[in-house]
């Protein structure tokens, strides 16, 4: 009876770590980064404008953001997480995501003094497979870097979980620094991509725009931010200007220091479940010697 007890829970623990990572809370050492850049829910906490200002959409308004993160363990980056918000908490339309690996520029090889992506080494669009509430009833500000200024608040923050097809997903090495890039897109009619006739939907909501959330852990260098200059008719970013580093801006607690943005990288379920299985049957051997 003890044995069977012991079994039936060593089950029940493989279970709640494996749908940990597919979506719920994430283990802390469960990640394959150098440590989770959990989202800074305090008043400190900012949402960098990621994706365009409805109505004005296109134009200098379009922004693509990017975090540097450094690979713990070679393998395929099947599961991404990250964490934002919603200007005014306006979010009307499913969103649609493009997500990036670049490669690294190190700070002392970079024309700009700071580092920064260079080649884009993969690329993802699409929905994210869990979209939830995270936090609620939160005072945060809404920043553009174009103008530097807070244009807005928000109160919500949202978790979105993307679980990669390991045929399509990247594979990294480990002790490489990359740089996740993200931008928000949208899903109006359901669709699954963005078509023609979406922008005269987008007006219907006044000063609608998303934000990457804000992250306390610091890593490496400033997160970076570039205008987008053409989507394809897909809603795929295409074209892009140079990247700026991302600074607190006046007026924050913060003001002039780096920001970092809220991501994780998780390993692959099959990989958390290969070490739990490992973690069990070495307790269960020692219990029984």
């Amino acid at each position: 009876m003890a044995r069977a007890r012991t079994i039936a829970i060593a089950a029940l623990s493989l279970l709640i770590a494996v749908t940990a990572v597919q979506g719920g809370a994430i283990p802390d050492d469960a990640v394959k980064m150098h440590y989770p850049q959990w989202p800074d829910l305090d008043v400190t906490g900012l949402n960098v404008l990621d994706g365009p200002i409805v109505p004005a959409v296109g134009g200098p308004y379009e922004k693509y953001l990017a975090d540097d993160f450094r690979c713990t363990a070679t393998g395929p980056i099947t599961e991404i997480v990250i964490w934002g918000s919603y200007r005014d908490d306006l979010n009307a339309f499913p969103p649609l995501f493009n997500l990036a690996i670049y490669s690294d520029i190190p700070a002392g090889q970079s024309p700009t003094g700071y580092s920064m992506p260079d080649a884009m080494l993969w690329h993802w669009y699409g929905q994210a497979a869990l979209e939830e509430v995270y936090a609620a009833a939160l005072d945060e500000g809404f920043y553009d870097p174009n103008p530097d200024e807070v244009v807005g608040s928000d109160t919500v923050c949202w978790k979105y979980v993307f679980h990669i097809d390991p045929a399509e997903a990247f594979e990294q090495t480990e002790d490489t620094i990359y740089w996740l890039g993200v931008h928000h897109s949208y899903d109006l009619d359901g669709s699954g991509v963005v078509d023609s006739g979406d922008e005269s939907m987008l007006l219907q909501i006044p000063e609608w725009a998303y934000g990457w959330k804000t992250s306390i852990d610091h890593f490496n260098d400033d997160a970076v931010w570039c205008d987008v200059t053409s989507m394809d008719t897909d809603g795929r970013v295409q074209g892009q200007g140079p990247w700026n580093e991302l600074r607190f801006p006046d007026g924050h607690i913060f003001a002039g220091d780096s920001i970092d943005l809220s991501f994780v990288i998780v390993p692959e379920p099959s990989s958390v479940a290969i070490l739990v299985v490992g973690a069990v049957a070495l307790a269960i051997r020692r219990r029984y010697r």
